[in-house]
């Protein structure tokens, strides 16, 4: 299924588009992208509102890829288990382009074309899809959850392995 909703303005979860935060609780601080409690529950992690402030401890603790880029696609940060999963460690990727230099197979319409208009809409929007990555030992199954948040001019994919699930 493939949706593209506009992001509330409470912020919604990158992986399953319900509204962030609890009016009642008083700690979301604004429109994000993160985990909402269900999402967070079933991952075995706590709720988060804004994917793009956690840090490499809790961005490495993540079962799936976490990935964010910068507006020009280029590698900012690469969670422990994508390092795992495609053989490529953090280091050797910072800085290079994911859709170019990384996983060049993400440089057509379907995925990076989707990032693009993101851009060009100068809007918070989410893309879910699932997409096929293809490695030397073999193709992978994966759910992508993709958006891009204009006011940091910062990009994250998330990959959820669902040949694993």
């Amino acid at each position: 299924m493939d949706t593209t909703p506009s992001v509330s303005d409470r912020g919604t979860c990158v992986l399953c588009d319900r509204a962030l935060g609890d009016a009642t609780s008083g700690r979301h601080s604004g429109p994000g992208i993160g985990f909402c409690p269900g999402c967070a529950g079933e991952l075995g992690i706590l709720p988060v509102e804004s994917l793009l402030h956690l840090g490499p401890d809790e961005y490495n603790r993540l079962p799936f890829g976490f990935i964010t880029v910068d507006v020009a696609g280029n590698i900012l940060r690469f969670n422990a288990f994508e390092s795992e999963y495609c053989g490529l460690a953090e280091a050797d990727v910072r800085g290079r382009s994911f859709f170019r230099d990384v996983a060049p197979c993400t440089s057509v319409r379907e995925f990076e074309g989707r990032f693009q208009e993101m851009i060009a809409g100068n809007e918070e929007r989410l893309a879910r899809f699932r997409y096929v990555f293809r490695f030397a030992g073999g193709e992978r199954l994966v759910q992508i959850s993709m958006t891009f948040i204009a006011a940091e001019e910062r990009g994250i994919i998330i990959a959820r392995d669902l040949d694993a699930v």
